[in-house]
Parts: C-alpha cells; sequence; structure tokens
C-alpha cells in the first residue's frame, strides 16, 4: 500500500520518456517533473531535446535531463540505458514509449522501405527499449510502463496501413509483455489517443477541408490537445494504479464509440 496520500506525488521516482522532446511526450515528461519525479526525455533530435529539457527546468529546476537516441539502432539503444542506468543508479519506475512516425500512402503507393522504418520507429523501438529497460524497472520499487499506442490499433481509416499495423503491435506488444511481467511489480499500459494537434498530423492540419472532413467522425467536432493525454499518464505511471495492467486508455473525443 503506498504511503504517499497523494497518488500524483512522483517525488523520488524516475522516469524515462522516449520521445520527450516535443508533442505528447514533452506534456507528460512536464506532467512528470511537475509532480516531483526526475525525468529523462529522450529522441533523435539533440537540439529539440536540449531546448525541451531547459523549459522544463525553468519550471522545476533540476528535474529533467535529456539524451538523444535512434530507437531503430539497437546499439543506440543500449547505449542509451547503459547512460540511463548510470544516472538513475539502475532503478527506473517509469517508461513512457511516445516515439512515433507515419508515413500516409494507399498500400499500393507504399514501399517496402516506408513501410519498414514504421514499424522500426513505432513497434520495433518500443520493444528495444521496453525490453533492455526490464533490469531497471524490476530493480525498482515499483515499475510502469506506458506505450503510446494509437484508435488505429483497433479502427482504421484510408491510407493508414503502415501506421496501423505499427500501433496495432504496439497495442497486442503491451497486453503480452503485461502478463509476462505482472508477477514482478511491473504494469505495462496502453493509451491510444484520437487525432490530436501535433506535428505528426502536420498534414491533415494544414489541409482545412480534410481536417474537417476528420472532425466530422469525431463527436466532440474536434482534434484534441496534447495536454489532454496528461491525466492518462499520470494515472498509469502512479503508486496507486498497481492493479492496473494489460489495459488501454482511450482518449479519442468518442470517435471509437461512435
Amino acid at each position: 500500500m503506498p504511503t504517499n496520500k497523494d497518488p500524483f506525488d512522483f517525488t523520488g521516482a524516475t522516469a524515462l520518456v522516449i520521445g520527450g522532446g516535443s508533442g505528447i511526450g514533452l506534456e507528460i515528461a512536464t506532467a512528470f517533473c511537475s509532480r516531483g519525479a526526475r525525468v529523462i526525455i529522450s529522441g533523435r533530435n539533440e537540439d529539440k531535446l536540449k531546448i525541451s529539457s531547459d523549459c522544463i527546468n525553468e519550471k522545476y529546476p533540476g528535474h529533467c535531463s535529456y539524451l538523444k537516441v535512434d530507437v531503430t539502432s539497437e546499439s543506440s539503444v543500449d547505449d542509451l540505458i547503459e547512460s540511463v542506468s548510470n544516472f538513475f543508479q539502475g532503478s527506473l519506475n517509469i517508461l513512457v514509449n511516445c516515439a512515433g512516425t507515419n508515413i500516409r500512402a494507399p498500400i499500393e503507393s507504399v514501399s517496402l522501405d516506408d513501410f519498414k522504418a514504421v514499424l522500426d520507429a513505432n513497434l520495433v523501438g518500443t520493444f528495444l527499449v521496453t525490453q533492455k529497460s526490464h533490469a531497471m524497472l524490476k530493480a525498482a520499487n515499483y515499475g510502469r510502463v506506458i506505450n503510446l499506442a494509437s484508435i488505429f490499433s483497433t479502427v482504421t481509416y484510408p491510407h493508414r496501413l503502415s501506421y496501423s499495423s505499427s500501433k496495432g503491435g504496439v497495442l497486442l506488444f503491451s497486453k503480452t509483455i503485461a502478463l509476462e511481467w505482472a508477477e514482478q511489480g511491473i504494469t505495462v499500459n496502453t493509451i491510444s489517443p484520437g487525432p490530436l494537434l501535433t506535428e505528426i498530423n502536420k498534414k491533415v492540419l494544414e489541409d482545412r477541408d480534410n481536417y474537417n472532413k476528420f472532425c466530422e467522425r469525431i463527436p466532440m467536432r474536434r482534434f484534441g490537445e496534447p495536454y489532454e493525454v496528461v491525466t492518462s499518464a499520470l494515472f498509469l505511471a502512479s503508486r496507486y494504479s498497481s492493479y492496473v495492467t494489460g489495459s488501454d486508455i482511450v482518449v479519442d473525443g468518442g470517435w471509437t464509440s461512435s
């Protein structure tokens, strides 16, 4: 039983947020820091990571650090995990896999290289980071893995073949690992956002007609904001969510219920 009365008090907790330099990952990392956690954000763009880390530390001094990683490269992930382990003395409470990419095209136009690139970034990267973080998560007094899936892991849309395939994989990957680690004090869950106002949806947002067409499918008639995912992440990362594993929280404005 947790001894702290505030379920969202992360004082003393350690967290690694992959894709924490922007979008949903940045919002989640900022929220963890605001609640007392020590956080490492990681991704491919070191300049963006530094800017984001500096912005977080202006509000919450000393809570955020950054490390560069290419999640599609096993050697890069190995280097990251070694650095994180050294920084956190071999113990990690919270892992968030939030890195991702999308290449939109009908199947007849999807090249094998493009298909593999999306799967590597979204699914293989999640596999590599999660697998190699296991020892640190197990060594912590509690462990939480939160993987960003998508509503396109259970429903789909034209020209989303690569993305939906990868996110469907993330969903079942997470459920499988949840079963394997259930007795180790490590929970594994997913968050499935609907359309959000993030960089990955830039092409949709630039085309107003396409944006409005998308919104017709959403009962709330709008895209979500990245911050609207934060409370789901705080809940799943909490010490108090210890009986929640293998679950998926859908944050989609009602899309998949309509």
